[in-house]
């Protein structure tokens, strides 16, 4: 499939370019068109856009008739939305906004123009921009691509020490599991889990799931992990 993706936000800045105050640089649109190549689409990339409801209107209508997905990163946050929801209410319609997972809570979903292009609207902190897409894009990706049935890969490990969560969301640590001496599959944590960390993902060979009624998991006990890597 043709993915469109573009990133939003005054303050976002491409890399090379002088960064302003209070500026960030672009990290985020080069993370998705990584992605969606490993995914198997071909990337349609769009750049930049400012927090500009005319603009942002403009280019999603432009990628809804060029691409068979369309893909954001920004502007979905609280204060931020009144953007992106302005502008699916002009040319598609809003699914969803806002999901009961950490990182990745701000996420929209809807379609787009006449022909209905499938959108996904992604936080703008860099983990939360991978954890969603390997979560909800990766799957659409594969059915777009006939693949139905399709699932990311899904093992189960022992924390290797207490792992905390909050009731009533699903929280994915990034974690490194490995096989221990007794041929058992451990896991631990990254260290610090904020979605703003990048580090957190650049250690990890694994999310780990903790289910929305599971406010712990204590040394030894059982978690779902999914893997970054793909397996054989």
């Amino acid at each position: 499939p043709r993915v469109a993706i573009f990133s939003t936000g005054d303050e976002v800045t491409a890399p090379g370019e002088p960064l302003p105050p209070a500026g960030i640089y672009d990290a985020n649109r080069f993370t998705l068109r990584a992605l969606v190549a490993e995914q198997g689409g071909e990337v349609l990339d769009l750049g930049i856009l400012p927090d500009d409801r005319d603009a942002l209107i403009a280019a999603l209508d432009g990628a809804a008739n060029q691409a068979d997905l369309v893909i954001t990163s920004g502007g979905v946050s609280v204060g931020e939305a009144d953007f992106t929801r302005a502008a699916l209410a002009e040319i598609g319609e809003l699914g969803f906004w806002r999901i009961a997972i950490r990182p990745g809570r701000p996420l929209a979903c809807g379609r787009l123009g006449e022909r209905g292009v499938p959108f996904l609207g992604l936080p703008g902190n860099p983990v939360a921009v991978m954890v969603t897409f390997l979560r909800f894009v990766a799957p659409l990706m594969a059915r777009l691509q006939g693949r139905d049935a399709w699932q990311p890969a899904t093992l189960t490990a022992l924390a290797e020490h207490e792992l905390k969560s909050r009731v009533g969301r699903v929280d994915y640590l990034r974690g490194i599991y490995r096989c221990d001496d007794r041929g058992r599959l451990t896991v631990a944590s990254t260290g610090a889990q904020g979605s703003g960390i990048l580090s957190s993902m650049v250690k990890a060979n694994c999310l780990i799931e903790l289910a929305a009624d599971r406010e712990v998991a204590a040394p030894g006990e059982a978690v779902t992990i999914h893997p970054l890597h793909r397996l054989p």
